[in-house]
C-alpha cells in the first residue's frame, strides 16, 4: 500500500466553494471541486486533452470545464469535448468524502479504512491547516516527543529544571506506538491555571497515540495532581494529521476537542474555544518554527544521540515505511537508546 492509498485530510469544507482548488498530496497534483449539488470530485490537475490544469477551470453545474477548450468532467472522471462529441475523455479520479468539517482524498480503488474520531462526549473545539517545511518523518519526531517543550512550549509542556523527574513510557504494536508522559509542568500563568482548573503544583500528563494509515496521533492533554490523583477541569482531545504534500514538505491538519467539568452546557467551553483554537494554534506555530531551524531535513537517523525520550523515533519509522508505504521491513537493527 502506498502513502497516496490513505485517507488523508485536505482542506477545510468551507475552503472548497464555487471554484476548483489545486492541492499537492504524496507528490500529486489533484483538483478539486465542488459541483452545485454539492458533490466533491478530484481529478488529475491536468486535462487530458491537452494538458491544461483542471485547477484554473470553472464548475458548470454538476462538470469541472478546462479553461483552455471548454472540455467538460464529471465527478467520476468521464469527459465530454465541445468540438468532437462522440470522443471518449476520462480524467484520473481519486476518491473523496466530505466529514469532520474537512475535504478528505485517497486513490481511488483503495481499501484502506477511514480514521476513527472517538470523540463521544467531547465537544468540538475547531480544526486548523498548517504547513511544515520539513520531510514526514522530521515533522512527526517533533509531535511525538516532549524534551522539546520546556524550550518552545507556552502551556502544553514540562517544567526545564525539573525534567529528570518526568516519567515516559513507551509500547507498541505493529500497527501502532503508544506513549504516556507525565512529570512537573511548566507554570501557565494564573488566568490560564483558573481556566484549567490547576494550582502549580499540579503535573502534566501527556498521552497520545500514533497509527500509520494514515500518519496521525491522537493526543490527550491533561494535568493531574500527584497527591491526590484529581485531573484538571478542563483536558484536550487533539487528532493531528500528517500529509506529505512532496519529499520535503508536509501538511499538518489538527482537530481539536475538549471536555470540561465546569458546571453549564459543554462544561462552559463554547464561549472560549476561540481562545482555546488561538492557544493551541500558537503551539503548533512554535512547532513549525522550531523544523525550520534544521541543520538537516535528512530523515534517517544515523549519526543522532537519541535520548530516552526518542524511543518512539525508531518505532514510527519502521510503520511509516510497511504500513503507509507498503514497503518491505528494513534489515537494519534499530539505534540504541539511553535507558530510562
Amino acid at each position: 500500500m502506498a502513502d497516496i492509498d490513505h485517507w488523508h485530510p485536505i482542506m477545510p469544507s468551507k475552503a472548497l466553494r464555487h471554484k476548483p482548488v489545486a492541492v499537492r498530496l504524496c507528490g500529486e497534483e489533484i483538483a478539486f471541486f465542488r459541483t452545485n449539488g454539492g458533490q466533491v470530485g478530484a481529478l488529475a490537475d491536468a486535462c487530458p486533452h491537452r494538458r491544461m490544469r483542471l485547477s484554473l477551470g470553472r464548475v458548470v453545474g454538476e462538470r469541472l470545464t478546462c479553461a483552455y477548450h471548454g472540455w467538460t468532467f464529471t465527478c467520476d472522471g468521464q469527459g465530454e469535448s465541445p468540438g468532437t462529441p462522440k470522443m471518449h475523455a476520462c480524467a484520473k479520479t481519486y476518491d473523496a468524502c466530505e466529514k469532520y468539517g474537512h475535504i478528505w482524498a485517497r486513490r481511488t480503488g483503495s481499501e484502506s479504512a477511514f480514521p476513527e474520531f472517538d470523540i463521544e462526549g467531547w465537544t468540538r473545539v475547531g480544526s486548523a491547516d498548517f504547513s511544515a517545511e520539513a520531510p514526514l518523518e522530521l515533522t512527526l519526531d517533533n509531535f511525538c516527543e516532549i524534551e522539546h517543550t520546556p524550550e518552545v512550549h507556552m502551556v502544553f509542556g514540562y517544567d526545564k529544571a525539573r525534567m529528570p523527574e518526568v516519567e515516559v513510557h513507551t509500547d507498541s504494536t505493529n500497527e501502532t506506538v503508544h506513549m504516556i508522559t507525565l512529570g512537573p509542568a511548566k507554570a501557565v500563568g494564573p488566568v490560564l491555571s483558573w481556566m484549567i482548573g490547576i494550582s502549580r503544583k499540579y503535573h502534566f500528563r501527556d498521552e497520545w497515540t500514533t497509527k500509520f494509515s494514515p500518519v496521525h496521533s491522537v493526543y490527550d492533554h491533561s494535568w493531574v495532581e500527584p497527591d491526590t490523583g484529581r485531573e484538571s477541569k478542563v483536558k484536550w482531545r487533539v487528532y493531528v494529521f500528517f500529509t506529505p504534500e512532496t519529499e520535503g514538505k508536509t501538511r499538518v491538519t489538527a482537530f481539536t476537542y475538549a471536555k470540561s467539568k465546569w458546571p453549564g452546557p459543554t462544561g462552559g467551553i463554547r464561549p472560549f474555544r476561540w481562545l482555546m483554537r488561538k492557544h493551541l494554534r500558537r503551539e503548533i506555530d512554535m512547532d513549525l518554527a522550531i523544523l525550520k531551524g534544521l541543520a538537516s531535513h535528512e530523515p534517517g537517523v544515523d549519526g543522532m544521540k537519541l535520548s530516552r525520550f526518542d524511543k518512539c523515533l525508531v518505532l514510527n519509522r519502521e510503520r511509516i515505511n510497511r504500513v503507509y508505504r507498503g514497503q518491505a521491513e528494513s534489515s537494519r537493527r534499530p539505534l540504541p537508546v539511553a535507558a530510562e
